[in-house]
């Protein structure tokens, strides 16, 4: 590998940066050294992991202009190596922003920039790895234990560890509970100010949490950073459900008050799914941290898709929470075949003439035992029981069908039906979705196909060349939950679809600040702008 070391300027910062640079390496290593960093540069990413831990790097800064697949290897190798890792990309990658972050980059710097905004990334990556101050709710005492570089608070892997301590054979007999602290509106957060603001309200809002925990009174208790916009806080403990929810309470209110970042005010919201275990209950639903986790992400969902507020609770044995049980993982099969899966149809209404004007199919499983369970946990316990695909089939089929039926009077109305990522990768999976819709009467150009935005993602030219066909064969194409995820503008110029649905996240607070309104206005308008409805 060809290094070049630069030695410490009179300003230089605590720490060399290692910077891996495949196209600007000389040019980067002199703008670094001249704003006072100690850098060791490389052109090469063969052994810049070993380059990285004998350095002692503090940061990592890679910068993948003109080279995103290397970079993103590069990350493979690096991840861990150091508290910060910076990646450097050219504006309008939007698409591999998502595969930077997975792939463990903390922070990301757009191409062009000025040496101010290369400063200041930098700076705010020195920020982010000072040391954090001291807390009782990390379950280790050194300070070499591993901490979210970000936030300071325990990182998933040690969170998960934690709950499996609490759930093995030697655990206590107090009852274990889960919180999952979801920040809504967090992608319009980084779209509208930067990933750097998003960041220090990452770290605003964990110093704000924090505090709440200690009025519970449990002393075994833990909160970590979890992937993306996410919380965990677990306690282990005799807390009664009442007490939990109004933690949960707290938490809803401490993140919903304002907060300065510096030059603009943030205002957030967030979603809590709450699952808690009693002596009684541990071994016989919740046997790993994973099962445990996973029931939270059910009440997390079931709260998203429902009306009930921003807190949803599963405690001990409720219905709910036997979606995730072995039980009812077995049912599902069973349920396909006795027809127990149905379909509610909601109504598409235009604003313009308040006329329904469509229908979107909705699945619902009417379960023998546990009553109506909604979509959110159906499909969760398709996906842990590897029905995903036979069960999106069958509510296609389903709806398909039973639109066919309908009286003349509703022979207007166009069809909206969902399609997953796992569909689209079904070999000739156009052609046995076209031959359904055929057989079953449905025509095709009252049909809408509905794919999410995370589902284009996994595979953009695959999921481009899909849609095209099934706009060829007839049906209307809508971009579902847009704004979800890693949205990008760019990418929707090259999909060929019909309409772009916004998700509510992104929709929620069109009565809120100006910013709100600016960027959906600015969605719409640009969606409009490329024909979509």
């Amino acid at each position: 590998m060809s290094i070049q070391s630069s030695p410490p300027g009179p300003t230089a910062k605590v720490g060399p940066v290692l910077l891996l640079s495949f196209e600007n390496r000389d040019t980067l290593a002199a703008s670094l050294t001249q704003l006072g960093w100690r850098v060791e540069a490389a052109r090469r990413a063969q052994g810049a992991g070993k380059r990285a831990s004998a350095s002692g790097a503090s940061i990592i800064l890679i910068d993948a202009r003109g080279a995103a697949e290397e970079a993103t290897s590069a990350l493979k190798s690096l991840a861990g190596k150091a508290r910060a890792l910076i990646v450097i990309y050219d504006r309008g990658w939007n698409d591999a922003l998502a595969r930077f972050a997975r792939e463990g980059a903390t922070h990301l710097l757009a191409a062009p920039f000025s040496e101010a905004e290369l400063s200041a990334t930098l700076t705010a990556a020195t920020r982010s790895i000072e040391p954090h101050s001291e807390s009782s709710l990390l379950p280790f005492a050194s300070t070499e234990a591993p901490r979210d570089s970000l936030t300071g608070l325990a990182p998933a892997a040690v969170f998960r560890s934690w709950l499996g301590e609490r759930m093995g054979p030697n655990a206590g007999a107090g009852s274990l509970s889960l919180l999952l602290v979801n920040i809504s509106r967090f992608d319009m957060i980084n779209a509208a100010f930067g990933r750097e603001t998003g960041d220090v309200a990452l770290r605003a809002l964990a110093h704000r949490v924090e505090p709440l925990l200690a009025e519970t009174h449990i002393a075994d208790k833990i909160i970590a950073r979890m992937p993306g916009a996410e919380f965990a806080i677990a306690l282990a403990g005799d807390l009664s459900a009442e007490r939990l929810h109004m933690l949960a309470e707290a938490i809803v209110e401490a993140v919903a008050r304002p907060f300065s970042t510096g030059d603009e005010v943030i205002r957030l919201g967030c979603r809590i799914g709450a699952v808690q275990s009693t002596p009684g209950d541990k071994t016989q639903m919740d046997k790993t941290p994973g099962q445990f986790i996973k029931r939270a992400s059910v009440a997390l969902a079931e709260g998203r898709d429902g009306e009930s507020g921003p807190i949803r609770m599963i405690v001990g044995s409720d219905a709910e929470a036997a979606a995730l049980s072995h039980s009812l993982h077995a049912d599902l099969r069973a349920a396909l075949i006795a027809g127990q899966i149905d379909i509610l149809f909601q109504p598409q209404v235009s604003f313009t003439s308040g006329r329904i004007e469509g229908v979107e199919a909705l699945a619902r499983w009417q379960h023998p035992r546990h009553g109506e369970i909604g979509a959110a946990t159906l499909f969760a316990v398709a996906e842990q029981s590897d029905y995903l695909l036979e069960l999106s089939t069958h509510i296609q089929r389903r709806a398909v069908t039973l639109a066919a039926a309908w009286p003349e009077a509703l022979s207007h109305l166009r069809l909206s039906v969902n399609v997953t990522a796992g569909d689209i990768g079904k070999p000739r999976f156009i052609k046995s979705f076209l031959d359904m819709v055929d057989d079953s009467g449905f025509p095709r150009e009252r049909l809408t196909v509905e794919i999410t935005e995370s589902g284009l993602m996994a595979d953009l030219s695959s999921a481009a060349r899909l849609l095209g066909q099934l706009r060829a064969a007839g049906c209307r194409v809508a971009i579902d939950d847009f704004g979800t995820g890693y949205s990008s503008l760019a990418w929707l110029k090259a999909l060929p679809a019909d309409y772009l649905k916004l998700d509510q996240g992104l929709t929620g607070e069109i009565s809120g600040s100006d910013r709100d309104r600016v960027v959906i206005r600015a969605v719409i308008g640009m969606a409009r702008s490329l024909g979509l409805s």
